[in-house]
């Protein structure tokens, strides 16, 4: 409980909410007298700006109130959620059940397939001699000193 109000967060969010909501109720408090002015946009704009104020409250509310995603024992490993679908026969599978049928490829996307897993057996970087990432600098084919573009 007192980590929620003294911590290095809090005091950022309490400082915070200490700046704007005035900052937000002064600004109404101008709009207001430049409505009795004569300016009738002004009327809402009187309205607007203390509704930022709750809305800031709200807010600073809500934050300090946000318990992080590991529960109180602090942030733990990421787990993804389990995935499930429904077959066509109307039964359900997980993700580790489902195989990937290789002839229901195109042979664009087999090509492509076949092109990601050289990239990533290769472990090339990219860079500006190697821009696709692909081993021994073979991806700088083509490519002349204006950048790439030829016959300018």
């Amino acid at each position: 409980m007192r980590q929620r109000w003294l911590s290095g967060r809090a005091f950022v969010l309490h400082g915070l909410l200490v700046v704007i909501v005035p900052a937000c109720l002064l600004a109404g408090w101008w709009q207001v007298h430049r409505a009795l002015s004569g300016n009738l946009l002004s009327y809402l704009y009187s309205i607007e700006w203390p509704a930022f104020a709750v809305i800031a409250v709200f807010g600073w509310w809500q934050l300090i109130h946000d318990v992080p995603l590991g529960g109180s024992e602090g942030p733990g490993p990421l787990r993804p959620p389990a995935m499930r679908f429904l077959l066509s026969g109307g039964e359900e599978a997980r993700v580790g059940d489902l195989e990937w049928d290789a002839t229901l490829e195109t042979p664009e996307l087999r090509a492509y397939n076949d092109y990601l897993a050289t990239l990533a057996k290769s472990g090339g970087r990219k860079t500006w001699a190697n821009p696709k990432g692909l081993p021994d600098g073979s991806g700088t084919e083509g490519m002349s000193g204006s950048g790439g573009v030829e016959g300018r």
